[in-house]
């Protein structure tokens, strides 16, 4: 944001940090034998799932890690969503927000589809809910109920339309079908796809330059992508070659269509 307002002495200083920053979380708190960062550089008794979902999600973690990170994370896994181990039999939908944007920062979209699948799936289809917000958290035993041990004075407190757990909304658009912003208003933007199990995804959005909108098929022999675009925009396609690890990079402008035969 800072380099968008032209600070640039502002931007240097906060990348310098960043950086610093990044060696220190990499070196100091990698656990290796259990793939994940833990909870401190002095306790490696938890292996939190907000830092290591938030390491996934804007690729603190170095790119030999990510994988690993994503893999780990599904060890907290249950049917019903993902138990957070820095707050027992609580199941945290803003964390797991988070996480399933990190599984997709990882390139492992079927894994995050199965969480989305697991969670807001179970939530949206439990004729106790709402059927269209989501919940701010609830009980590894299926209950409604958050932060009885820290925090909240009783479950009665506990949000059922609670926005920072909306995560899979925007997850789908940004990584699933791959469309996003680079710049302000979309004067650049990239499209990169990541299909896991699905055979089909269209998502769209409006800013003030314009519509923007994507789909894509998967077929037997490959893919088709299409995109709609304002014109005066420039675009970076991260399109997969074979698998979802073998990426081709094109630079467009303005609105096309491309099909893939592997």
């Amino acid at each position: 944001m800072a380099r968008w307002k032209d600070e640039t002495a502002r931007s240097s200083t906060w990348w310098a940090q960043a950086d610093a920053l990044q060696v220190i979380i990499n070196t100091q708190y990698w656990d290796d034998s259990a793939g994940a960062f833990k909870e401190s550089d002095v306790d490696a008794s938890i292996h939190p799932q907000d830092g290591n979902s938030l390491a996934l999600s804007y690729s603190v973690a170095d790119a030999s890690k990510m994988s690993k990170i994503s893999s780990s994370l599904t060890k907290n896994w249950i049917e019903i969503g993902a138990v957070s181990p820095e707050l027992p039999h609580n199941i945290v939908t803003f964390i797991e927000s988070i996480e399933v944007k990190g599984h997709f920062a990882a390139r492992q979209p079927t894994r995050a589809l199965d969480l989305i699948r697991r969670s807001w799936g179970w939530y949206l289809d439990n004729p106790l809910g709402t059927g269209s917000t989501t919940i701010e958290g609830y009980r590894d035993d299926g209950t409604f109920g958050y932060r009885s041990e820290k925090g909240y004075p009783s479950f009665s407190y506990t949000s059922h339309a609670h926005g920072w757990g909306s995560g899979p909304t925007d997850a789908l658009t940004t990584y699933l079908v791959g469309l996003r912003v680079t710049e302000p208003g979309g004067s650049s933007w990239n499209l990169s796809p990541q299909f896991g199990d699905l055979k089909h995804a269209e998502a769209g959005f409006t800013t003030p330059r314009g519509k923007f909108l994507a789909a894509w098929d998967v077929k037997d022999d490959g893919y088709a992508i299409g995109w709609a675009v304002p014109e005066d925009t420039d675009g970076t396609l991260i399109l997969p070659a074979r698998g979802e690890m073998n990426l081709v990079t094109l630079k467009v402008k303005g609105s096309g269509d491309i099909s893939v035969k592997y």
